[in-house]
């Protein structure tokens, strides 16, 4: 639903017809005379199969259709599954842009005629495939250091804005969580660094919706950032595309899809309406703090269940905001601030909404992270039912599906060990150095670990000689790649491979590493069972965090170590 050429400062609230009060909720706001401004709305079918829409300031409405549920007890396709939100494209760093062509080792720094030449080249390349042209000698991320004007420190150039008319593309399934087979997915888009005035269409890739066709986001100034969220359909080969009328950075975060034919007949992820209503406002309390959370616990409240809801319909607004920032919706114990953004405020006093589908964690609820201090309320128009088995808690919003057999795997693709902060210890020695039981032996020059104290978590054995220690992946590279990391780029790969954040990485004795190879839970787990809880929660933490895949099987597997925590 998009406002343009508001009368005055107001909201919209859209609803049931014969079914609301008007005032109960709100789906947009808008600030001043001349606003245009969209957003997506999730309602029920009123008195007559129609809705109202109720304008407190005027202005004239457009409506763009992009779906509807329709009743079913169980079903394949049509149902949605909730995802922990993650990033799938943004312009401002390549995430998600295409690979170029891997130039091999085709350049040396004589070819360029100034740094900034060779640093513009190395930067185009280094993020998908390393320093192909062995440009870096000594692996600082500056390349050239010999000719003019070669700074101290690592300085990736900026990239360019996606130009007015064009089409940015970009794969979905295979990413974030996103099957092969599913049907369309919901994704939160954001335009920044706006050029000025125009909008964004998010689009299928399959040439069935022509540019100018309808809007999902609209832009009023110079640098605006804005966000909407979009249901887009998947063309076969996973893919969508955005259509910018004006130059703007592109972000897109993944909050679920939708699944396709192909999938199991089961009641979990239907779309329950419920007549809009407000679950959360702060207003009624001192307001939110920078960098602090607002939990959203929707169970019992306007029509959800106090069980069995998955995620929620939400229309989530910041209103007297104290400057830049935003807010950022995920399940609860499943989301790193940061990770994603939903709303994004621009100025002090400011109220902006926007809709979200919120999936649920711990406890049923979803939290909410202000980056800047402001009010933040909710509005939910209904919830996705669950799973109506029982597992255990922390298995739950994992995506169960088959791996991904059709891409073949190369490990060499997959590069770790790297020094990635560029001290001389490459990723293999700086976990045994971290997690050595005693001061670690080096070798002279600091680089590498000689000696130490490893005790291993997997048979509970104590080992003193680093050669006699292997690092082992939690998640198996191989693992990672069949369960959505092959549409990964090499930067994100490489990512994955060298995680010391997350227990990914564990020094382990290299008999045991080598006999788990690269098997999931369902056919290896450590020989002593009383670390079976430990490692089934760190490869779960694994495969949340980077949104992967896991099997039937797996999921069994997990449920079965987890009982022994």
């Amino acid at each position: 639903m998009t406002v343009t050429q508001a009368a005055r400062a107001g909201w919209v609230q859209v609803y049931p017809t014969g079914q609301a009060t008007v005032g109960s909720s709100s789906n947009l706001n808008i600030e001043y005379t001349g606003q245009n401004i969209a957003n997506m709305v999730t309602v029920p079918v009123g008195d007559n199969g129609t809705v109202t829409l109720y304008t407190s300031g005027g202005g004239h409405l457009l409506v763009d259709v992009f779906g509807y549920y329709t009743p079913a007890a169980s079903v394949a396709s049509g149902r949605f599954a909730a995802l922990t939100p993650a990033r799938l494209l943004d312009s401002r760093n390549g995430t998600g842009s295409p690979a170029p062509v891997n130039p091999g080792d085709t350049k040396n720094c004589g070819d360029f005629a100034t740094w900034t030449a060779a640093n513009n080249w190395f930067w185009t390349y280094y993020p998908h495939y390393g320093d192909v042209a062995q440009l870096d000698g000594n692996d600082d991320g500056v390349p050239c250091e010999s000719l003019s004007g070669a700074p101290a420190t690592a300085r990736p150039p900026a990239r360019a804005k996606p130009a007015s008319g064009s089409l940015t593309k970009f794969q979905v399934t295979g990413r974030g969580g996103v099957p092969g087979g599913a049907s369309a997915v919901v994704l939160n888009v954001t335009a920044t660094q706006a050029a000025g005035g125009g909008w964004l269409q998010v689009m299928p890739t399959n040439g069935s919706v022509a540019p100018g066709a309808y809007s999902n986001v609209n832009l009023m100034r110079v640098g605006q950032t804005a966000a909407g969220l979009t249901t887009v359909p998947l063309s076969n080969a996973g893919t969508v595309q955005i259509y910018t009328s004006i130059a703007t950075h592109l972000i897109a975060d993944v909050a679920g899809y939708y699944t396709g034919a192909s999938d199991e007949v089961t009641s979990r992820g239907l779309f329950v309406p419920i007549t809009p209503s407000r679950i959360k406002d702060t207003r009624s309390a001192t307001k939110p703090a920078s960098g602090s959370t607002v939990s959203l616990a929707p169970a019992g409240k306007g029509g959800i269940p106090t069980t069995g809801a998955a995620a929620i319909a939400l229309n989530l607004t910041a209103t007297q905001a104290t400057g830049v920032g935003y807010l950022q919706v995920y399940p609860t114990g499943q989301g790193t601030p940061g990770a994603s953004s939903n709303v994004n405020t621009e100025r002090a006093g400011q109220t902006i909404a926007n809709a979200a589908m919120a999936k649920l964690g711990t406890g049923g609820t979803a939290t909410v992270y202000v980056s800047r201090s402001t009010h933040v309320f909710g509005d939910v128009a209904g919830y996705f039912t669950g799973n109506p088995g029982t597992s255990d808690p922390s298995l739950d919003g994992l995506v169960v599906a088959p791996q991904n057999t059709t891409v073949a795997y190369n490990r060499d693709s997959w590069n770790h060990w790297i020094d990635a902060d560029w001290d001389c210890q490459n990723t293999r020695h700086e976990v045994l150095i971290a997690t050595s039981r005693v001061q670690p032996v080096l070798t002279a020059d600091g680089c590498a670990a000689v000696s130490g104290s490893w005790l291993d978590p997997y048979t509970g054995q104590t080992w003193h000689q680093a050669t006699e220690v292997q690092i082992d992946h939690v998640v198996a590279l191989a693992n990672a790649h069949r369960s959505g990391g092959w549409a990964w780029t090499a930067q994100q790969k490489e990512a994955f491979a060298n995680d010391v954040l997350t227990p990914e990485l564990v020094a382990v004795e290299g008999s045991v590493n080598q006999a788990k190879s690269d098997s999931g839970p369902e056919t290896w787990k450590p020989p002593l069972a009383s670390a079976w809880c430990d490692y089934a929660s760190d490869w779960t933490a694994v495969k949340r965090k980077y949104a992967l895949t896991i099997t039937q099987a797996e999921r069994d597997a997990l449920v079965q170590m987890l009982a022994t925590c």
